[in-house]
């Protein structure tokens, strides 16, 4: 397994652990793909997940730029369209994530930006 699948599956198990429902994983459509879609609360979470072993780019939450952003959000108005029929997904407020995960030392560090965009 590449070091980002493990980050988005480490970054699932870490929203369940904070009591969010991880409703899908790696949603994909013509536009694009959304790591991980989840609730929490009356909010449809729509979260971007960025892994590094190193700082040698940046952090990787500055992975995320503002074309990035916006294709984010184009995806995730085709999950908001193909799913509204849901009653969970119709009254929900979408909110746009990152969760940046760095390897040090053998550790994980996460960090969960709310509403990053």
């Amino acid at each position: 397994m590449n070091l980002g699948k493990w980050g988005e599956r480490r970054a699932a198990r870490y929203l369940e652990d904070k009591g969010f429902v991880v409703l899908q994983t790696n949603f994909r459509c013509r536009v694009g793909e959304i790591d991980i879609v989840a609730r929490e609360g009356a909010d449809l979470v729509f979260a971007e997940v960025k892994t590094r072993a190193d700082l040698l780019y940046g952090l990787p939450c500055e992975a995320v730029t503002e074309q990035k952003q916006k294709q984010l959000a184009r995806v995730a108005e085709v999950y908001l369209t193909t799913h509204s029929r849901a009653p969970r997904i119709a009254a929900a407020r979408p909110r746009f994530d990152v969760i940046e995960i760095l390897i040090r030392g053998g550790r994980a560090w996460i960090r969960h930006i709310r509403e990053a965009f």
